[in-house]
């Protein structure tokens, strides 16, 4: 007996192109939950379940980083 997986497909949110394609996945992410891909941290904004053709869709959006530098020279200043 053999179990067909789903195709999980990673989109950016409101953007009509997808990131990334997987066909292997062992896990499926939760909304609101952090993910790493393509060297940058994401979060996960929703989630739709196509049944009909064995799809899932990850809408994710790009966490904004926080500038080291300007961490860094604040705490030279302090010094």
């Amino acid at each position: 007996m053999s179990i067909e997986s789903a195709k999980v497909i990673l989109w950016e949110e409101k953007q009509k192109d997808y990131l990334k394609k997987f066909y292997d996945l062992q896990f499926v992410p939760r909304v609101g939950e952090e993910i790493y891909l393509n060297r940058e941290n994401w979060r996960v904004t929703r989630i739709e379940h196509d049944i009909e053709v064995s799809e899932i869709n990850i809408y994710i959006e790009l966490i904004k980083k926080v500038k080291q530098d300007k961490i860094s020279d604040s705490e030279k200043t302090n010094k």
